[in-house]
């Protein structure tokens, strides 16, 4: 299926990614470019003090939490005091408040408070950024308050302040609470926006919207879309179509555009390569799936309990002959409270089947 809609475009298309420099991935989750900051060594040394003292608030702040009177206080307290001085060391329009939002960006609900807070707090002198308003809309859209990211899409606009960045935060709050309509809609909305131009970003909410929800045509169209309009596609293109087809169990398709993706000037990640040890390990492919865990072993060993529950499940759902020993040997990197008592189902069933020894 991959094949046909690549057709015979796929040299060219290579041709445009070695000629175009690839741009900034949408990730995610949710990414936004960067502002547009031309750092001297000593811009470097403020951002460096800026970056320090937002972290001292935002430990504060993640330490109330739950405490939303206190979190108020905090920001009355100190949060104005530390915009002030951003604006005296000549920091960009909306520094203090963008830097405080990304190291939030674990907290979308405590993102979404500070965001709140600021729109409170605004002035003809200390207006709100499309940046800050782009770090909103994400945060209310992994809040799961889509009402509010939407809102805050209509404010910008009714602010005149719009941009591809302003979509981009909205559908990607959509792609996150699965809206892939209203995601399709205010693609088409922003396609008629003269002011605006969807960038590679925008194409891959699309693509990791419909892969999410195995909705593979409108996934491979848009993947055609990208190509027609020779976008210069970027690492995490090739991700979220990966991750589609692992969901629609299309394990060809998922390996052939893996084997595209080495082969072309856009080199896979990290997360490339979780994705193909998770898709062979749904597929029963064990030869690559070891293969894969070899190049990412111990990244997999300590941060991705969840793939070992994969690969075991793979082990004990194959005839491999020392699938025991290897079961045994992922175990041992389970945590006590990541163990799952249907771990206990599989293993059983496994040790169940295996010939008994005689004394």
């Amino acid at each position: 299926m991959l094949a046909r809609i690549a057709g015979n475009g796929i040299n060219q298309i290579r041709h445009l990614q070695a000629t175009s420099k690839t741009k900034r991935a949408f990730s995610t989750t949710l990414n936004y470019p960067d502002l547009p900051w031309e750092f001297s060594f000593s811009d470097a040394n403020k951002s460096k003090d800026l970056t320090k003292r937002v972290a001292f608030l935002m430990n504060e702040l993640v330490r109330e939490a739950l405490d939303s009177d206190r979190v108020r206080a905090i920001l009355d307290d100190k949060f104005y005091d530390l915009i002030m001085w951003s604006q005296q060391q000549q920091h960009p329009a909306g520094s203090a408040s963008l830097e405080l939002l990304k190291q939030l960006d674990s907290w979308p609900a405590l993102a979404v408070q500070v965001f709140n807070w600021r729109r409170r707090n605004s002035s003809v002198d200390n207006t709100i950024t499309v940046f800050e308003y782009s770090k909103g809309i994400k945060a209310a859209g992994r809040s799961r308050n889509v009402d509010l990211a939407t809102q805050l899409f209509k404010e910008a606009a009714n602010r005149g302040i719009v941009s591809t960045s302003i979509y981009n935060a909205l559908m990607g709050a959509f792609m996150f609470n699965g809206l892939a309509e209203r995601c399709q809609s205010l693609f088409c909305e922003m396609k008629r926006d003269a002011t605006c131009t969807p960038t590679i970003a925008t194409y891959n909410i699309l693509i990791s919207v419909f892969g999410r929800l195995m909705l593979i045509d409108y996934m491979e169209a848009t993947f055609k879309e990208i190509n027609e309009l020779s976008l210069s596609l970027n690492v995490n293109t090739y991700n979220h179509l990966i991750a589609g087809y692992i969901s629609a169990w299309m394990w060809d398709d998922m390996e052939k555009l893996f084997l595209m993706l080495k082969s072309g000037p856009v080199k896979p990640d990290l997360k490339t390569y979780l994705l193909m040890l998770r898709g062979y390990a749904h597929s029963g492919n064990l030869e690559k799936m070891e293969e894969i865990y070899s190049l990412v072993r111990h990244h997999v060993n300590e941060n991705e309990i969840p793939l070992i529950r994969t690969m075991i499940c793979a082990y004990c759902k194959s005839s491999e002959v020392d699938r025991i020993k290897k079961i045994e040997a992922l175990l041992k990197f389970i945590p006590e409270e990541e163990y799952r008592p249907w771990l206990n189902v599989l293993l059983i069933r496994l040790y169940a089947t295996m010939p008994r020894r005689t004394g």
